[in-house]
């Protein structure tokens, strides 16, 4: 009969325990040692709304000297033109149909010319210097990305509690989740050809690295991205927590492989984070509501009070229906990869 209250308990103080374990790591800190070329690949597909304070963005982020701006683009709109009345030098990378990100992407790292790429998205804006990240890509250190913050207060709160975990465990050795608006990578330690054609580009690079025994870690840079409206929130949602749940299941054969033990370790944490935990909390409710339903609704009036506490809102309200997203994603991830999709109103 306690079995569900059980697996509410296990829910809730497992990612606890992982989170105050290891957040006092701190990721040491290095000088930059000046500009270096960078290719900054832009995969596009009908930005015309947006493509213009995203180069402006990147324009004030890093030299142009240094910096070669590869659009990767398959748009139907005024995109492109767009991007070249800013009247920069950009390298134009036309597609000859819209195939989905992970071959825009593909397709940009073939035609780098410099060892650090840098692959970011066409909505999200840099909070901070570019060199803050890429400082980091030299000796053991292979990839770099990015913390988040979001136009959403429910959505910041989430972030803010993974925001902690990435800084750790990169801080630790690698972490297995990167950020799509901010990917950095040497070109010559992972080939595009390397990179599996499907979903969550950043990560599989992030994990290939990593195997590779190089470090993949996110820094303090800071980049912005607007969640989208009503609707179109949910199934975003769903398909990141999608292209997650297949990484996971993706690379687990070949990180249990590893004799690379700090990093097997982080990778099974968050395989349990994103598959596993997001469970116990469904089978949790049902049960205790079903052989407890008074312990039930004292919980739930417990989780009505929280709402109410300021320090605690924003993430209760942002926690659960992550959670559930994650569900309904790996019920989605049966259906194989979802490499294009409709774009989200933001």
């Amino acid at each position: 009969m306690l079995l569900g209250l059980e697996l509410l308990a296990l829910h809730f103080s497992e990612p606890l325990a992982y989170y105050l374990i290891i957040k006092g790591k701190k990721l040491q800190e290095v000088e930059a040692e000046g500009y270096v070329p960078v290719s900054i690949v832009i995969p596009t597909y009908n930005e015309g709304d947006k493509i213009r304070d995203k180069l402006l963005n990147v324009m004030k982020s890093y030299p142009l000297e240094y910096a070669e701006i590869i659009l990767v683009d398959s748009s139907t709109d005024n995109t492109v033109e767009v991007a070249k009345s800013l009247g920069i030098p950009i390298k134009i990378v036309k597609e000859r149909e819209r195939r989905g990100k992970i071959f825009a992407v593909k397709e940009g790292i073939r035609n780098a010319s410099n060892d650090i790429v840098v692959i970011t998205d066409a909505d999200a804006l840099w909070d901070d210097p570019l060199i803050d990240a890429i400082k980091y890509l030299k000796g053991e250190i292979g990839a770099v990305s990015c913390i988040k913050r979001s136009n959403r207060g429910a959505e910041n709160a989430y972030r803010n509690f993974y925001n902690v975990i990435r800084l750790s465990e990169s801080a630790i050795y690698s972490t297995p989740i990167f950020h799509g608006e901010l990917t950095a990578f040497r070109k010559s330690l992972l080939s595009a050809d390397e990179i599996p054609n499907a979903g969550a580009d950043d990560s599989s690079i992030a994990t290939l690295i990593a195997l590779k025994g190089y470090r993949a870690i996110c820094t303090k840079v800071r980049a912005f991205e607007y969640s989208p409206k009503g609707l179109d929130y949910f199934s975003w949602k769903t398909r990141r927590g999608l292209h997650l749940v297949r990484h996971f299941i993706r690379f687990l054969p070949k990180v249990m492989r590893s004799k690379n033990n700090k990093y097997k370790a982080i990778f099974l944490e968050e395989f349990y984070l994103h598959l596993i935990n997001p469970w116990f909390l469904a089978l949790g409710v049902v049960l205790t509501a079903i052989y407890l339903p008074k312990l039930f609704l004292f919980l739930l009036l417990a989780l009505l009070i929280t709402l109410v506490i300021p320090q605690s809102r924003e993430l209760v309200k942002a926690w659960i229906p992550n959670q559930f997203f994650l569900i309904m994603a790996q019920f989605k991830a049966l259906r194989g990869e979802f490499l294009m999709w409709k774009k989200e109103s933001k």
